[in-house]
């Protein structure tokens, strides 16, 4: 008996050490696989990164792509960006990258496709894919709700913060409210606004987020106006005339500025050479700075940082500021004898010819801006006077090297294009309508009823979405 029970043992010891050894030879058998597997496999996508916020604010971001192997260089021929974005692309050990030359699309999604991607240990060829989507923006306009001299039961009038489409899900939302406001300005969660007592008085007011209004200490008795941020800085700036400083004198053009972070709650003045007073008639931040660009009196340009302090450098006389060129310090200047641009990071100035749009003599050229290719994008208006009452309406060309194209057309006959401006990235124009039949509503920088602004697509000419109020803050 103990003879069978011994050899029942070892025979089912044998057949269970046969299964272990078939068991462990399998398994090494198939990670044998997957190893040549991968090994033998062709580079694909492991890591991606890209600023998408930054890459819709300024040219020149980067989008880099890590493939799980080394790869053999790439060419621009390889790669697609769906839809198209100019771009330069280079190889190293950190992988693919891809730098945009030009600043993305609000709101869009984005498809990068990198073929023909060959390992260099394996030879073997393999493809990377990548899909983002960049963010909307949001605009602010200033809806006011009555005219400036109706009584207390006036509704207040709305600082509006809105999304460029509907299909962005971005609704209106109120951020400011007051009884009278003439302008605003945003930095981040910080509004300023430029508020009316019933006498017409202007004082500034601050909010940040959802708190409580505060005040802004700035010359009693004093007129404000050009209310400008930098929303990189967290800066604002504002136009002072009358009050007067400490010693009596009276504040003529002064140009003001104060940040929000420092617990003062004062406004303070920008000085010009040696410590004078800096009489300013127009001014704007540098984009994505702290800098200035102010126009004195006798219509020289004066480039300053209120914060670095130091002495303004000049620019020269120029009769009219007209802004920057979109995503970088290309300020653009207007003469009698023609545009011009200055290069701010090197103080270069160009004579900056425009091209002209085709139009019949009977329109009236109206806000012109300049395009980065040499184009240009203009309001014309057209008065018809076959009836009794003249109606005016208006039309936006774009003018470039393929030719003349309308882009907008104010929507009824009667209601008009009172101005508009670029987005920051030069993607789209917001436009200012007054509505037919719209009255004054009597504030000193005055605005109409029933006055709305449409987000125009520059490359299409589609209305992505018109939303209440003027002087949106892209203009400013």
């Amino acid at each position: 008996m103990s003879t069978e029970a011994d050899r029942s043992d070892r025979l089912r010891m044998r057949r269970y050490q046969r299964a272990s050894i078939a068991t462990v030879v399998a398994l090494a058998l198939t990670a044998g696989v997957l190893g040549a597997a991968a090994v033998l496999r062709g580079p694909h996508l492991d890591s991606a990164a890209i600023n998408a916020a930054t890459a819709i604010q300024r040219p020149g971001q980067r989008l880099v792509l890590q493939p799980d192997q080394p790869i053999e260089p790439i060419t621009a021929a390889d790669v697609s960006v769906t839809p198209a974005a100019p771009f330069e692309v280079g190889v190293d050990e950190a992988g693919v990258t891809l730098t945009f030359t030009g600043m993305l699309r609000y709101g869009t999604d984005y498809s990068v496709r990198v073929s023909g991607v060959e390992g260099t240990s394996t030879g073997l060829p393999g493809s990377l894919a990548y899909d983002f989507s960049t963010p909307d923006a949001t605009v602010h306009t200033l809806l006011r709700r009555g005219g400036a001299a109706a009584g207390p039961d006036k509704p207040a009038d709305q600082v509006l913060a809105s999304g460029l489409t509907v299909a962005s899900g971005a609704g209106t939302d109120v951020i400011f409210e007051a009884p009278r406001i003439q302008q605003f300005a945003v930095a981040g969660d910080v509004t300023v606004a430029i508020v009316l007592d019933e006498e017409g008085a202007g004082s500034l007011a601050l909010t940040v987020g959802d708190s409580a209004v505060e005040g802004v200490h700035t010359p009693v008795g004093a007129r404000l106006q050009n209310l400008r941020s930098s929303p990189s800085a967290g800066l604002f700036g504002v136009s002072v005339s009358g009050g007067a400083d400490a010693s009596g004198r009276e504040y003529q053009n002064a140009l003001f500025v104060f940040d929000p972070q420092v617990g003062s709650g004062r406004a303070e003045e920008v000085l010009g050479f040696g410590g004078e007073p800096l009489r300013v008639v127009d001014w704007r931040f540098v984009p994505g700075t702290s800098s200035i660009v102010a126009q004195g009196v006798d219509q020289q340009l004066y480039l300053l940082d209120p914060l670095a302090g130091g002495e303004p450098a000049a620019l020269g006389r120029h009769a009219e500021i007209r802004g920057f060129l979109p995503g970088g310090v290309t300020l653009v200047v207007a003469d009698p004898s023609g545009v011009s641009s200055i290069d701010l990071s090197t103080g270069d100035v160009a004579p900056m010819p425009l091209a002209e749009a085709t139009v019949d003599p009977a329109l009236y050229p109206g806000t012109i801006v300049a395009l980065l290719d040499g184009g240009s994008v203009r309001r014309y208006d057209e008065i018809d006077y076959s009836s009794a009452q003249a109606v005016q309406s208006s039309v936006i060309l774009v003018a470039d090297a393929s030719g003349t194209r309308e882009l907008y057309r104010s929507p009824v006959p009667g209601s008009r294009v009172r101005t508009f401006c670029l987005s920051p990235n030069g993607q789209y124009l917001a436009v200012e309508t007054i509505a037919s039949g719209s009255l004054s509503d009597g504030y000193a920088l005055p605005g109409y009823s029933d006055m709305t602004t449409s987000f125009v697509d520059l490359a299409s000419g589609a209305v992505t979405r018109s939303v209440p109020g003027f002087l949106p803050d892209w203009c400013t």
